[in-house]
């Protein structure tokens, strides 16, 4: 009897430290894994598009997908209303809205 009690706590024993280990972000792996791990996933979101700006820069036509995109901080673009730009990207597909990382006047052909 005294066995089975003792199996019994120390399974209960095994799994309370299970899970606090699980729960305490610091056994799971060093901070810099966890930071770089949320850099990838930031990345993870940019992409790089090409194609015209509106002429009030409040808009974005992609020549890949001909798809347009409402550009919510147009600051980034107001030299370049009415051109065609490359840009980095992050894309919200619920809103169909692009925040603009980085912009780039394409080359004239």
């Amino acid at each position: 009897m005294k066995t089975l009690i003792a199996v019994v706590l120390t399974f209960a024993l095994s799994l309370a430290v299970t899970a606090w280990a699980q729960d305490n972000p610091q056994s799971s792996g060093s901070q810099g894994q966890q930071q770089q791990s949320a850099q990838t996933s930031q990345n993870q979101g940019s992409q790089n598009m090409s194609g015209k700006v509106s002429s009030d820069a409040k808009n974005f036509k992609d020549d890949q997908s001909h798809q347009n995109y409402k550009v919510d901080n147009p600051s980034t673009l107001q030299s370049y209303e009415g051109q065609h730009v490359a840009l980095v990207v992050h894309v919200d597909p619920d809103t169909n809205t692009i925040h603009i990382m980085q912009v780039e006047a394409a080359p004239q052909q």
